[in-house]
């Protein structure tokens, strides 16, 4: 979305939370460039408030105030780029995506199909099977009839940061789960999230994945970036040929070490709780996208990451009065 460079764009990282790692990466942009850094969140709670030079309480995404209240931030405080890091908003943010048109708002987002794809875990399963991606079998579990082995993995067909995800070896365990999840063939091996970034124009310029050696409550808490060609080159396909598929995206697979299957898993259309790994590794993917959605200019491939590079997470505290 062009605009005018005569007034410095300002960023916003919508639903801040407890982000710090991430909004500590959007602020050094905003730095670089002069301009300031806004975090909003439902509650001023948070400790990435901490890092914002300016934060706002926006109401939940769910009401009916927030998209004019998202618009009114955007428009009073100068907002170049929206930068949205909570799952659940997603769709609603594209939805009202005209609204920023009259505020020079670029926001990080793909496409509202892009996104339903990716959301929608029975539609990512229909995709990733149309291009020959590899993935595990996965049906409705209203349209089970016995045709998956167990092991099975169930999940909320719109899920994210694992939650609710449980294995299932029997059909008894079947029987608890609702009908509206879905079912999917539990996959074997390492577990690895690749962070790619794509162009306006959907064109992957960099991969990056990393070994997820520790997760809590969904989100990694060590991991190390591995230069796996192959995922990397299934990966950076899997997300051009996701139609209006642009930004920040991360897909997760695992990795059969005894033969070296590769099966994906999940496609997340936003920044992920590993990201700072990726930052660190060299992947700047907010700096790219403040180059691109800010400032206009292109973003060139970038393959000359830092490989091994370990990332070991710690609880630390916020004080605020």
């Amino acid at each position: 979305m062009p605009h005018s460079n005569a007034t410095p764009r300002n960023i916003l990282l919508l639903s801040g939370g407890s982000k710090v790692a991430i909004a500590k990466i959007a602020k050094k942009a905003a730095l670089q460039r002069g301009v300031e850094l806004h975090i909003s969140d439902t509650s001023p709670n948070v400790p990435s408030v901490s890092v914002a030079d300016h934060f706002t309480v926006l109401p939940h995404h769910q009401s009916p105030t927030w998209a004019d209240e998202l618009q009114e931030l955007c428009q009073s405080a100068q907002i170049g780029l929206v930068i949205p890091t909570r799952h659940s908003e997603l769709l609603a943010l594209a939805r009202c995506q005209a609204k920023f048109a009259a505020t020079q708002t670029a926001v990080a987002l793909s496409t509202e199909q892009a996104l339903k794809t990716c959301i929608q875990k029975i539609d990512t399963y229909r995709f990733l099977s149309s291009i020959d991606a590899p993935t595990p079998n996965s049906c409705l579990k209203r349209d089970f009839s016995g045709q998956l082995a167990f092991p099975l993995v169930a999940k909320p067909e719109r899920g994210a940061s694992s939650t609710g995800v449980t294995t299932l070896d029997s059909h008894e365990q079947l029987a608890n789960v609702p009908e509206d999840w879905i079912l999917q063939e539990k996959a074997s091996g390492t577990e690895y999230t690749v962070n790619i970034y794509l162009s306006r124009a959907g064109k992957a310029l960099c991969s990056i994945p990393h070994q997820r050696i520790a997760v809590e409550a969904g989100e990694v808490t060590q991991a190390r970036t591995r230069r796996h060609p192959e995922l990397i080159e299934l990966c950076a396909r899997v997300a051009e040929q996701l139609p209006g598929a642009t930004g920040i995206i991360n897909i997760q697979a695992f990795v059969d070490s005894s033969d070296g299957r590769i099966c994906i898993i999940e496609i997340n259309p936003r920044i992920g709780g590993g990201y700072p790994i990726c930052d660190a590794a060299k992947g700047h993917y907010i700096e790219w996208l403040c180059r691109e959605y800010i400032d206009q200019k292109e973003v060139a491939p970038f393959s000359a990451w830092t490989e091994n590079l370990l990332m070991m997470r710690y609880r630390e505290a916020v004080f605020s009065l």
